[in-house]
């Protein structure tokens, strides 16, 4: 609970100072941008809507356009048909040809047959063509000008001929489509089989592509669309520039201060303005807040670090004052034995034992303070490699009925071998130390990706519930005579080399696993 207050103030400082600077940040860079960006986001967007307006316009004259080609492309096509329908009838019961094709009862008859197909198609003109001869019949019942159109275009005389010779050279229809700038032209010929031979009716119809209806609406709509363009940039330019000036002013006053945030003179613009006052507000309580915040942070980091480092003399004592208790017990009872020389050469095996256990103690204490430079060596066979690590414990693991196994492993690697090899034996000892007689530990090698796992695994008694969520800090360890520094060592030499560890629990015994960067030699 006398942490908590600590904590609260620190927690508040930092509250305080990440808004100072989320103010001095707004203050000196994000709000001339952030405002100037968004009168232009939203011109840009004004604009982007502008431009689609303007597309939609676009593809409804080109489907406007497109809509009237397929219609005139239809009613050539269908006039055609009309025609030859309208032939077929008029030269029932004829069993030959003429001996004059330009006699005027048949040029009027074939005149008439043109203008009753074609008189409900508007803007489709035609005839009745002769290869060799020319023109027999020409009519225009929808021609839009004054008076009756008789006579053919002369413009379209060729295109006339080389459709209705080739017509009735195949047999068959023909289509022709010539763009041109301001209209295109629709041309469909057809044979017209009979008395006559080389017969052939055509048919024939211009769309306007500029100057039409749709043409005209295209342009207003987009000549609009361009003057509120401008329109609106000039406006929103004239707005800018205004608020350039006034930004550039709070700007310069704010680059002009150190450290504190200076008092900002109001600009007569009303939106700003209540920027302003708000970080003029925030700059008397960044100021006072600074000067309590100092003095509760130096508070709160001393308190840690002292918090800290009892934690470290406390676990330091418990783990030197148990082997001292008994090297002192033997000593005593060494000096008790008098002549008793097999009781006096047991007390002092045991305090060597001891020292021993102090001297490993002083050793990961230092491994686990103190970060070497790492030193990579190429490493040949991590199988043989391993073996020779297991081999260091195999009497040890006899003692205690144990057996030890080396699975894999047989590829090349690159790490430090000294540094790996001292968290193996920590890893090694920790499960012989852990596992009943009858166990197994086995270590194995395999590469995962671009990562290589080393693993121990034993079959004992698993760690602790208590103590599994901090199982690789400093002095945490789940049996009674431990020092809790061997798998601390063991995390800091797999973070040296960039890898990780981890403890895999089990239901019959538990596996540290070593991860470490591939990195092949």
């Amino acid at each position: 609970m006398r942490s908590a207050a600590p904590c609260d103030a620190k927690a508040s400082v930092g509250r305080l100072t990440r808004t100072g600077r989320q103010i001095l940040d707004l203050a000196d860079r994000a709000v001339p941008r952030s405002i100037i960006g968004w009168f232009v986001v939203c011109w840009g967007t004004f604009l982007l809507a502008s431009v689609v307006v303007g597309a939609l316009l676009l593809s409804l004259y080109e489907q406007s356009t497109t809509e009237q080609l397929r219609r005139a492309s239809a009613a050539v096509a269908h006039g055609c048909d009309a025609i030859a329908a309208r032939y077929q009838f008029f030269t029932t019961g004829a069993t030959r040809a003429p001996a004059d094709v330009h006699d005027p009862d048949l040029t009027r008859g074939l005149t008439g047959v043109v203008q009753i197909a074609l008189r409900d198609l508007n803007g489709v003109e035609g005839g009745i063509w002769q290869r060799g001869e020319g023109s027999l019949a020409y009519a225009f019942p929808t021609y839009e000008g004054t008076g009756q159109k008789t006579d053919l275009p002369e413009a379209e005389l060729p295109s006339i001929r080389e459709a209705a010779d080739t017509a009735a050279l195949d047999g068959a229809p023909f289509d022709r489509r010539r763009e041109g700038r301001a209209q295109t032209l629709l041309l469909h010929a057809c044979p017209l089989p009979g008395p006559v031979p080389g017969l052939s009716a055509w048919t024939m119809a211009r769309v306007p592509t500029t100057g039409g209806q749709a043409y005209i609406q295209a342009m207003a709509g987009l000549s609009v669309l361009l003057l509120v363009v401008l329109g609106s940039a000039a406006w929103l330019g004239r707005l800018l520039l205004g608020w350039s000036r006034r930004l550039q002013r709070v700007e310069a006053a704010l680059t002009s201060s150190n450290d504190e945030l200076p008092k900002l003179d109001l600009t007569g613009q009303r939106d700003l303005d209540r920027i302003v006052e708000a970080i003029n507000r925030a700059g008397i309580r960044l100021a006072e807040a600074r000067r309590t915040s100092e003095a509760l942070v130096r508070q709160v980091a001393e308190a840690n670090r002292l918090a800290t480092l009892g934690r470290v003399v406390a676990g330091v004592a418990h783990e030197i004052r148990n082997p001292i208790a008994a090297m002192r017990l033997k000593a005593e009872n060494a000096v008790a034995a008098g002549p008793d020389l097999a009781r006096k050469d047991n007390a002092l095996r045991v305090i060597v034992e001891q020292i021993g256990r102090l001297e490993t103690l002083l050793r990961n204490l230092l491994s686990s303070v103190q970060r070497a430079p790492l030193v990579a060596l190429p490493v040949k066979d991590v199988a043989a490699f391993l073996t020779e690590r297991i081999e260091l414990f195999r009497e040890q693991a006899a003692e205690q009925g144990l057996e030890l196994e080396v699975c894999g492993g047989g590829a090349e690697a690159r790490f430090d071998p000294a540094r790996i090899a001292q968290a193996i034996d920590n890893l090694i000892l920790n499960a012989i130390q852990n596992t009943p007689a009858g166990g197994r530990v086995t270590l194995s090698a395999e590469r995962i990706g671009d990562r290589m796992a080393l693993s121990v695994a034993d079959t004992g008694r698993g760690v602790p519930e208590e103590v599994r969520a901090h199982l690789f800090e400093p002095f945490v360890t789940g049996r009674s005579e431990g020092t809790g520094l061997g798998l601390a060592v063991v995390r800091e030499i797999a973070e040296a080399h960039g890898g990780t560890v981890r403890a895999v629990h089990r239901s019959d015994g538990t596996v540290f696993v070593l991860e470490l960067p591939w990195r092949p030699s």
